[in-house]
């Protein structure tokens, strides 16, 4: 290595910012600040909403943080929500971001401070109520993670669903292992004639039925109740829907033998899931935000090509597949055909 040509310093930089923007945000949340902003902009008023009793510089320099990352805007001694902060981080929103948050840091922060013991020692036990395949677990973040599907992720995977020539005449969706059900309903809600299965464990469908109802289709969306490995996924459906909730199939040729014979001539598999590449090193997103959970023994994620090949081993008659962009980075849609 030549020492006056040495890399740049610019991925250190960007590195040491990460744990000030999470403080920031976590702060943001703790304290409210969107549903204050809703009512008060005057630094002062904004203090007296805090009950702050003492010099309000350092909220004045919280709210400038706040305004560098884009959740807050500023005008003089005035402060409003941007519309990122008025969607995601005010409690009244319906896709209010803060339990989503504080769910997935749970998951992605928890053996971050024990990584050189974990190195050396091994995985620690698994905390009860953390492990993937609990249901008690997911049950817990179904809610969450209505929001988040609700901020773009149902309208992304309606789009992908559309955009398959099958859909234009298809009757009968399974949306499986579809959590609180928002991305189902978004793809049965696009189409007329078309009705919807749920599919989940039984605590989650609870849930989702609440959701269902909330959003008046109750007639064209029922629910199967019970662990995809083992419960009857029904039959005759036009498509199959599945996104990140394929880690905990047992056997998967046998499983995907399944999904085959629940579709009727023409059935159609779409799945989206992320898909690591370069030897399980890309994306860094993704390893990432995997590392806690790996580090105690639950990896979960899917390699590039992985689920294809497992499709085509089940004997569905085409495969195809293709990058697709995700804001938590790049994934791999998988569209699978019963026959050729």
């Amino acid at each position: 290595m030549n020492k006056d040509h040495y890399p740049s310093m610019g991925p250190l930089f960007d590195i040491l910012l990460g744990p000030i923007k999470m403080a920031v945000l976590e702060a943001a949340l703790e304290l409210k600040i969107a549903d204050i902003l809703e009512q008060a902009t005057e630094l002062a008023d904004i203090a007296r909403a805090l009950d702050i009793q003492t010099d309000v510089a350092g909220l004045g320099f919280f709210l400038d943080s706040m305004v560098s990352m884009g959740f807050v805007e500023k005008c003089g001694t005035q402060y409003t929500n941007t519309d990122f902060g008025k969607c995601f981080l005010c409690t009244t929103s319906p896709v209010y971001m803060g339990g989503f948050v504080k769910n997935i840091t749970a998951m992605q922060y928890r053996n971050l401070s024990s990584i050189p013991h974990i190195v050396r020692n091994g995985p620690p036990q698994v905390a009860p109520g953390q492990d993937l395949t609990s249901e008690t677990k997911w049950e817990n973040a179904v809610a969450h993670l209505a929001s988040y599907q609700r901020a773009g992720a149902a309208r992304l995977a309606a789009d992908l669903v559309e955009s398959l020539p099958e859909y234009a005449t298809a009757t009968r969706l399974l949306d499986l292992g579809g959590g609180p059900g928002i991305m189902g309903m978004e793809m049965v809600r696009r189409r007329p004639g078309l009705s919807g299965v749920l599919m989940d464990l039984p605590g989650i469908i609870h849930l989702a039925r609440k959701e269902v109802k909330k959003e008046g289709l109750d007639s064209r969306v029922s629910f199967i109740e019970g662990d995809y490995n083992e419960v009857d996924l029904g039959e005759e459906y036009d498509i199959i829907w599945a996104s990140h909730n394929l880690y905990y199939v047992k056997n998967p040729v046998a499983f995907f033998r399944r999904v085959k014979a629940a579709m009727n001539h023409s059935g159609v598999f779409i799945c989206l899931h992320e898909g690591l590449t370069e030897e399980r090193t890309k994306p860094m997103s993704v390893v990432l935000s995997r590392l806690s959970l790996a580090l105690e023994g639950q990896d979960v994620s899917f390699e590039k090509g992985q689920i294809a090949a497992l499709l085509g081993e089940a004997g569905f008659g085409r495969v195809e597949t293709r990058s697709f962009s995700l804001g938590m980075g790049e994934g791999e849609l998988v569209v699978a055909r019963k026959n050729k």
